[in-house]
């Protein structure tokens, strides 16, 4: 993986990880980061974050993982 390639999926970590912690409430976080990334995000990036999820689960919190599944 380039330089390029390893700092987006990085910067994808941390902006899904600060979405879930800084959504309006904390009622049905994922549900909210879930919409957030339909709403914001391209497809390529909803699809690089479900592999940064397969490929290394302990960097993206629980409620984008959730968040994941129900995209």
């Amino acid at each position: 993986m380039n330089a390029s390639a390893d700092y987006k999926r990085q910067h994808l970590i941390k902006m899904a990880n600060q979405i879930a912690d800084n959504v309006p409430t904390r009622e049905d976080v994922p549900a909210q980061v879930s919409q957030h990334m339909r709403q914001f995000w391209t497809p390529e990036m909803q699809q690089t974050l479900r592999d940064i999820a397969s490929s290394t689960p302990d960097f993206l919190s629980e409620e984008v993982h959730s968040a994941l599944r129900s995209l």
